[in-house]
């Protein structure tokens, strides 16, 4: 049924026929020349009223529950397999040296990724997979960390059930912002003074996201600060008081036996109440995979979020690894400028590794995107090469890794070739993958990361080798 819903989807011809639009699709006549331009964010201060939001599968973001038709093997090697480029040769030492103690099996031992992103992380696809890959081979931790509520209407996560009543207003990285520049670990920040509530549950259905044995919940303490009811199914509900002397990020954890579990968090209209989100956590040595997208994201947008405050969360999340994965929208601006760029993305970086001292950093280059030009021929738009480069060297120069998603789906022309394939893996904005092009390059970058470790290994006696379980 998934197939014939998503045959529509192969063709402008038959866009009547679809059922839904596609998260890239806004309506835009794909038929033309090439896709308009979007003018870059122009954020203002303040917050945004939400309506209700629910995690909705549509054919465009949910994941298939077995691995999609597509020969792994056939496509590294028509587009060739690549390694993570690290000057230094320790840029990922402490990823990898985490990813060691959690395939030991040692207690506790957790590795977090966090996957900051744009878009085709928002819709949790390259991700999505990423953390089924890394949970099949080398233990499933939990889902992860999700937003208290959906920020944007293509905000989706795979394996996982979450939903939020009205009442609730958000301020955001991408705009509206926030006074005091406080948005959580995922750029978004969720207020309230009235009752509102939202909702967490593992699934109940499929081969993934079906236990939890801790909700994690992330909000923000605050001399105002009102209550919130935390009540999961079989006991009495606990309350969550918010107050405090002042501004500090916090984590307050609900626990349960590890299974099945559900988590709702109801606000009593007694209080300012700030909130960013639920992570669902498991006791057990494994992987816990973050995906952090923002819709619209450029890399300077993070000059709005506190470095203080993300110090705090950064600190309160512990991750092993931090993949940054922008530069598509960036793409689209028509005053970009090369310089202003690489500015913005040393500030960023600055930022983040000054925020998370000893914490593993990977850039993760832009997919390849296609223009019309002369005689309507697809082409690599020129911008692409450059935000490649400038990537390639920050990473060089702040120590971090770096990963060409360019180059690893085929370099230059890649998307034409991808937006004709059979099966079709790129989009026909020319701009984003299909969730089967998703899963291509998250198949290619968890073994760019599973090549990484094997070396580490190598060098590093007594450090275990990679399990042979999942891929």
């Amino acid at each position: 049924m998934l197939a014939l819903l998503a045959v529509p989807y192969a063709s402008p011809r038959l866009r009547r026929f679809r059922v839904t639009r596609a998260p890239w699709d806004h309506g835009v006549d794909v038929t033309a020349e090439a896709p308009p331009a979007v003018p870059p964010p122009s954020p203002v201060m303040g917050e945004q009223k939400l309506r209700a939001t629910s995690n909705e599968e549509t054919v465009s973001n949910a994941l298939p529950e077995t691995a999609a038709p597509v020969d792994e093997g056939a496509l590294a090697r028509e587009l060739g397999s690549l390694a993570i480029t690290d000057p230094s040769g320790h840029a990922l030492d402490g990823f990898y040296a985490s990813l060691a103690k959690t395939i030991a099996k040692e207690p506790g031992a957790v590795t977090r990724i966090l996957h900051y992103g744009d878009s085709v992380i928002t819709g949790d696809l390259v991700s999505g997979t990423m953390r089924r890959l890394e949970q099949a081979k080398f233990g499933d931790s939990g889902h992860g960390f999700i937003l208290l509520a959906n920020p944007w209407e293509w905000y989706f996560h795979n394996d996982v059930s979450h939903s939020a009543s009205e009442g609730w207003a958000e301020s955001r990285i991408t705009g509206p912002l926030a006074t005091d520049g406080l948005y959580g670990l995922g750029g978004v920040s969720f207020h309230t003074a009235d009752v509102a509530s939202a909702w967490f549950s593992t699934k109940k259905q499929g081969d993934y996201g079906r236990n939890v044995s801790r909700f994690d919940v992330y909000y923000l303490e605050q001399p105002w600060g009102g209550d919130v009811s935390l009540a999961v199914p079989g006991r009495p509900a606990e309350k969550l008081s918010t107050r405090g002397p002042k501004k500090v990020a916090r984590v307050h954890s609900v626990s349960l036996p590890d299974g099945p579990g559900q988590l709702s968090i109801r606000t009593w209209g007694d209080g300012d109440v700030r909130m960013f989100g639920v992570a669902l956590e498991r006791d057990l040595p494994g992987v816990v995979y973050d995906a952090l997208g923002a819709n619209g994201a450029r890399i300077r947008l993070w000059d709005a979020m506190s470095e203080a405050h993300w110090a705090e969360e950064l600190a309160l999340r512990a991750p092993a690894l931090v993949v940054l994965q922008y530069g598509t929208n960036e793409s689209e601006d028509d005053d970009f400028r090369l310089e202003t760029y690489e500015t913005a993305l040393d500030r960023t970086l600055t930022k983040l590794m000054k925020a998370a001292p000893g914490t593993s950093v990977l850039i993760v280059a832009p997919l390849d995107r296609a223009e019309r030009g002369e005689g309507g021929k697809l082409r690599t738009k020129a911008v692409i090469f450059k935000l490649v480069d400038a990537q390639k060297r920050a990473a060089a120069e702040h120590g971090a890794g770096f990963w060409n998603t360019f180059l690893a789906m085929g370099g230059e022309g890649s998307m034409a070739k991808w937006v004709h394939a059979k099966p079709q893996l790129g989009s026909w904005d020319f701009t984003h993958p299909t969730p089967l092009g998703a899963e291509a390059i998250a198949k290619l970058l968890f073994h760019a990361l599973n090549a990484g470790y094997a070396s580490f290994a190598s060098a590093h006696p007594g450090a275990p080798k990679l399990p042979d379980a999942g891929e």
